[in-house]
């Protein structure tokens, strides 16, 4: 790659001497006259045949050399498996030789070069404009090589497509003319090719040119980080989704229905609560806690995204049997006594203790470390003073209904919601299956949340334990 890098750069270098070279010899054409001592034809001064002195004989280019320097050209690797500019070039030289320089325009290439209709558009076809360009490289990839250093130069301006021919200095043809009879290529010991004048670069332009490459180095450099940052996103949420849908596979795959048991505030007051309690003042048997009905529609999303019908029952309306039927996900924990139930026998599970202002804290024990209590809400304690609750995710294959279940029980309505949260939002859910076990998808399931409320909202669940059973 940077030997490749480095042939390019010289061909490049080459190629701008080269029109400095055409730049300052055009400047003085003019002003020249030919071998006569008067002023050049138009046929021959535009520009075909130049000689930069009249003094200076062996400077002057015949026909016959600039026919020897074409063949030369068009036999090197450059030119030789490329027939479009073979012949691109072979036309512009001969129409030089022939004295019709002053015919060579961009239409007449195009129709006999190019075959295009003579009626064509050279505004909206650059055929000819894109061609010229390639065949200069070529011609500056040609006389980048040492041994080419010494012959006889064939270029053509840039703004026009009339070649010009030139030597590099007297000594150089008569190198060739020595070679050329004793029947050998010009050697580099012989030819002593004098390189075109170039003007050194304004340090303001380098600095221009330094700080651009720079730019669009950095420029490359922060769109590639940009797109693997995104695709790194992009992987992520999709195995994050991927994840999710793992979880609630086991309820998916059985009928078209599926029961939803949600608790209500009957089962934990058997009289009306003191205003401004947790459980959110209830004024009549049957009615919901806001929060539970968030959590309903969170899980209702959830099911209906995946073609399930839900059926709604209440716990204090439910019997063993209603539950038998179909997969069960159950919302609400202390205020759900199927919740309650089912996590009898299981290492997390929700209990109430003696405590708080009304005698009762709402706890998730750990049967393994039973003596531990810090994750507990006091139930009875005004809802401005709840800062924090605690909820319990669980799926299972129940033995008691015999059917999947999921639950999503809180110690308080805020724990409930939470719980509903973590498990319809892919992100939440990920702090889980990053950490679980291989193979937990077709396992057993329970995960203990702990959320922050902020002015009546929850803030992202965090898992605080699990276990893959």
């Amino acid at each position: 790659m940077r030997s490749e890098v480095a042939r390019r750069t010289g061909i490049a270098n080459a190629y701008a001497g080269e029109l400095f070279s055409l730049v300052k010899m055009s400047a003085t054409r003019s002003s020249s006259p030919n071998v006569h001592g008067t002023a050049a034809s138009p046929a021959l001064q535009d520009p075909l045949l130049e000689s930069p002195s009249a003094a200076s004989g062996p400077d002057e280019v015949s026909k016959e050399e600039v026919q020897n320097q074409l063949g030369r050209i068009l036999a090197s690797s450059s030119f030789k498996n490329s027939r479009r500019h073979t012949h691109f070039l072979r036309f512009l030289v001969e129409k030089c030789l022939s004295g019709k320089a002053a015919e060579i325009k961009e239409r007449l290439i195009g129709i006999e070069v190019f075959d295009r209709a003579p009626d064509y558009d050279a505004t909206t076809d650059p055929i000819v404009r894109g061609a010229a360009v390639e065949l200069r490289k070529r011609i500056a990839q040609y006389y980048a090589e040492t041994e080419h250093a010494g012959e006889l130069r064939l270029e053509i301006p840039l703004g026009n497509y009339v070649p010009v021919f030139h030597w590099p200095n007297a000594q150089h043809k008569e190198d060739m003319a020595v070679a050329e009879a004793q029947g050998r290529p010009p050697d580099v010991a012989i030819v002593t090719a004098v390189p075109s004048p170039q003007k050194p670069e304004p340090e303001t332009r380098v600095g221009w040119r330094r700080w651009t490459r720079t730019i669009v180095v950095g420029s490359v450099a922060a769109i590639a980080a940009i797109a693997a940052l995104l695709a790194i996103h992009y992987l992520e949420t999709r195995s994050a989704q991927r994840s999710l849908a793992a979880f609630w596979a086991p309820l998916m795959d059985g009928g078209d229905s599926i029961t939803v048991c949600v608790g209500d505030l009957n089962y934990l007051f058997k009289t009306p609560p003191l205003s401004n309690m947790v459980q959110l003042h209830p004024a009549a048997d049957n009615l919901l806690n806001p929060n539970a009905g968030v959590a309903l529609l969170r899980v209702g999303s959830i099911l209906g995204s995946r073609g399930k019908h839900s059926t709604f029952r209440l716990a204090d309306l439910t019997e063993l049997n209603d539950l038998r039927q179909q997969p069960v996900v159950f919302v609400g924990g202390m205020n759900n006594q199927w919740t309650q139930r089912i996590l009898g026998g299981l290492r997390f599970r929700l209990m109430s203790i003696p405590g708080g202002i009304n005698g009762n804290y709402g706890v998730v024990i750990d049967g393994k470390n039973p003596a531990a209590n810090e994750w507990r809400v006091d139930i009875f304690a005004p809802l401005s003073s709840i800062d924090r609750d605690y909820s319990l995710v669980t799926r299972m294959n129940d033995p008691l209904t015999g059917e999947p279940v999921v639950i999503l029980g809180g110690l308080g309505p805020y724990g409930t919601a939470a719980a509903s949260d973590f498990v319809s939002n892919p992100e939440y859910f990920s702090q889980f299956s990053q950490n679980a076990p291989k193979g937990w998808e077709s396992r057993n399931i329970q995960i203990v949340l702990e959320t922050s409320v902020v002015n009546g909202r929850v803030s992202v669940p965090r898992v605080v334990a699990q276990q893959v059973y």
